[in-house]
């Protein structure tokens, strides 16, 4: 799944990641990140820190204090400095940061890691 306000970054990533292979459910805010997560249960979330309506960290805390998402694994792409976003998620676990511009390689890199170290639960 993908999160972000920028339509632009979302196609970016879902073309990259289908033409790799993954099947991919995207939307542009915090809010839809809640929403679909509870009805896909993905493998893994994508999400821009900074967004409107609720912004990423805030549906990260949302999504880890329920029971039905707590397990998702969250890649962050975000401007902001890793210095600047892990205080605020480093005692997470199943979490990591990557930096806008982001490299595609290592953003896949990132992906197949995730998907391989926590397989979604049957």
């Amino acid at each position: 799944m993908v999160i972000d306000d920028d339509p632009s970054i979302v196609n970016l990533i879902k073309e990259n990641l289908e033409s790799i292979g993954y099947q991919v459910s995207c939307g542009y805010d915090g809010q839809a990140a809640i929403q679909l997560a509870r009805q896909l249960s993905p493998n893994l979330i994508i999400m821009d820190v900074n967004m409107p309506m609720t912004n990423g960290i805030n549906a990260f805390k949302f999504l880890r204090a329920a029971k039905e998402t707590a397990h998702i694994p969250v890649i962050f792409v975000s401007g902001e400095l890793s210095k600047d976003v892990y205080p605020m998620i480093s005692s997470a676990s199943r979490v990591a940061h990557l930096k806008k511009p982001m490299d595609l390689d290592h953003l896949n890199s990132m992906v197949h890691s995730f998907i391989t170290r926590y397989p979604a639960p049957r």
